[in-house]
């Protein structure tokens, strides 16, 4: 199901263009109307969710089967061998909708590893960080 009000689910109903360069039953992939590199695309599920939880795995499953045939496409073509990818789950500032960034990576590129995206080291050890996260788990 889509959202009529989502800017995503309505490039998946066809009703705003878009540069869209895979599509399968389940995502679609655009290219990022601001992009970072030549080639930096977004994949995005066909239903509207806004994080991760909302499908399951299955679905999952399918959506990064788009995000794996999106990626070969993209070192393809633009002669490449490193991408980052990365998932926008539960985004404040963006689109809420579900989306996954694959951002082609050249040396010298001027870009960062994933970890200079935030810059707020835990007070916790390790120990005590991964102690509270099994316990999330159950």
């Amino acid at each position: 199901m889509t959202n009529p009000d989502c800017v995503f689910c309505k490039i998946v109903r066809k009703e705003i263009p878009a540069h869209i360069v895979y599509e399968d039953a389940f995502a679609i992939a655009l290219l990022e109307i601001k992009p970072s590199a030549p080639g930096h695309t977004m994949v995005i599920p066909r239903r509207h969710g806004r994080t991760i939880i909302d499908f399951n795995n299955m679905e999952l499953g399918q959506i990064m089967g788009a995000v794996r045939n999106t990626s070969e496409a993209i070192e393809r073509a633009f002669l490449t061998n490193s991408l980052s990818i990365g998932i926008n789950h539960k985004e404040e500032a963006g689109l809420p909708h579900l989306h996954i960034h694959i951002i082609p990576r050249w040396k010298n590129d001027s870009g960062g590893i994933m970890q200079t995206i935030v810059n707020n080291p835990p007070k916790e050890t390790l120990k005590e960080v991964a102690e509270k996260i099994r316990k999330a788990v159950g």
